[in-house]
């Protein structure tokens, strides 16, 4: 590795400003809270300024945080997984409410997840930060996942969006099991539409993508790890439904990049450990 030139500091200087600007607040969370540490060690990418503690903080399910979660056990990066866990048979979170009322979650105007970044050479230095995709971006920098310079890191944020893009459409589809404004017979036909024609549609438009960026099977960026990667493989191999898990697949059958891709960060050591390790979870 070597020492980056003055040029490229201030650019860097001028990136992550705005994020140390911003202050955050922690909150040691009790009751129906529960915090576990990943006891692993990762390495960081020419992005990278600083060593950091990282908290993430989310409920007691997969959802927006499992991305974070699982590009943390790719790179082996230590932190908190504070979660607030959610009553059975409710969708009550008591921890949740009180971080919110203490505010502690205004960095993202009261939602979860937030991460708090402790900076280690500096005393009590904390900040919060809210929305799911900006702290994925701002870790995939910080763990060497989003290439070496800001070119590439475009190139790899494009590719994570066209799977984001995918991801609403099958919300705006409007079969999910949280859609209360069709019938099970309307939601069944959509669902239908969805794994049969629409996404293996969008799938293929997004092979075509990724074939210009790879530089060998399993890898969506050149050949080393990106934050794309693992993206892809949340969509295609973390699905929280096990009949939409199989009926992904199966859409993706003529994606032989993109499936191995999703292929080889599941079969990861890291990331196979963390996935049959973590806490079970509704969604």
């Amino acid at each position: 590795r070597y020492e980056p030139t003055l040029r490229k500091m201030r650019s860097l200087y001028c990136l992550l400003l705005p994020l140390f600007l911003c202050c955050g607040v922690t909150l040691a969370l009790a009751g129906s809270s529960s915090s576990t540490v990943a006891p692993t060690v990762g390495s960081t990418s020419d992005f990278s300024t600083q060593q950091s503690s990282y908290e993430l903080q989310y409920f007691g399910a997969r959802g927006a945080a499992e991305t974070i979660r699982v590009m943390l056990a790719l790179t082996g990066k230590e932190y908190t997984d504070t979660r607030f866990e959610i009553a059975p048979g409710t969708f009550e979170a008591p921890a949740f409410k009180q971080a919110k009322e203490s505010g502690a979650l205004a960095a993202n105007l009261g939602r979860a997840p937030v991460l708090n970044v402790k900076n280690d050479n500096k005393d009590a230095d904390t900040t919060t930060l809210g929305q799911s995709r900006a702290i994925e971006r701002y870790l995939a920098k910080q763990l060497g996942l989003m290439g070496d310079n800001e070119l590439e890191a475009a190139q790899i944020d494009c590719l994570a969006e066209h799977c984001r893009d995918i991801k609403d459409a099958q919300r705006y589809k409007g079969f999910s099991v949280f859609n209360r404004d069709k019938t099970d017979e309307q939601k069944a036909q959509l669902r239908q539409e969805w794994f049969e024609t629409d996404l293996p549609g969008w799938l293929g438009k997004v092979e075509t993508a990724v074939q210009l960026t790879s530089a060998m099977p399993g890898y969506s960026f050149g050949e080393r790890n990106s934050y794309a990667d693992v993206v892809i493989f949340s969509l295609l191999r973390d699905c929280t439904i096990q009949a939409d898990q199989e009926d992904t697949l199966a859409a993706a059958q003529d994606c032989p990049l993109l499936l191995s891709i999703a292929n080889r960060i599941a079969e990861h050591p890291k990331v196979k450990e963390w996935v049959e390790n973590r806490p079970e979870s509704r969604f």
